[in-house]
């Protein structure tokens, strides 16, 4: 499993990431996930609350990818891997905010096992998978 380095670390914290799914018609959805944050050297975390688009695609398929950049710096980095969803379960307990409940009736954590990154920068080597 790929291992996240301090810049990607601290991107994904300072900037606002995407998530991308599909259908399970392949139709493709990508929207902020403002809660995204790094769990640990491999692993993002989001807390859904709409489940709606993502929720949905990822009951189908599994399969996500997570973008950020740095507009100014024009770096960024694709995320990719395998997502599983957590409700009203011990890991769901463990990493919810009781303050999310105050604002939605509904949440949950969904954990990404980081399997490949790519480049998003603004050169000849953008896509281009480092890990």
């Amino acid at each position: 499993m790929p291992i996240l380095s301090e810049e990607m670390k601290e991107m994904v914290g300072k900037q606002l990431p995407f998530l991308a799914t599909a259908d399970e018609n392949g139709v493709p959805k990508v929207g902020p996930k403002g809660s995204l944050h790094v769990l640990d050297d491999s692993h993002l975390l989001y807390f859904e609350h709409t489940f709606r688009h993502a929720y949905h695609n990822l009951q189908q398929n599994n399969y996500a990818a997570v973008a950020v950049a740095d507009r100014e710096a024009q770096k960024g980095f694709r995320f990719e891997g395998t997502a599983r969803i957590y409700e009203n379960d011990s890991v769901s307990k463990k990493y919810l905010p009781p303050k999310i409940f105050d604002r939605f009736p509904r949440a949950a954590v969904v954990i990404i096992d980081v399997e490949h990154i790519f480049k998003l920068d603004n050169t000849l080597e953008a896509g281009t998978q480092i890990s």
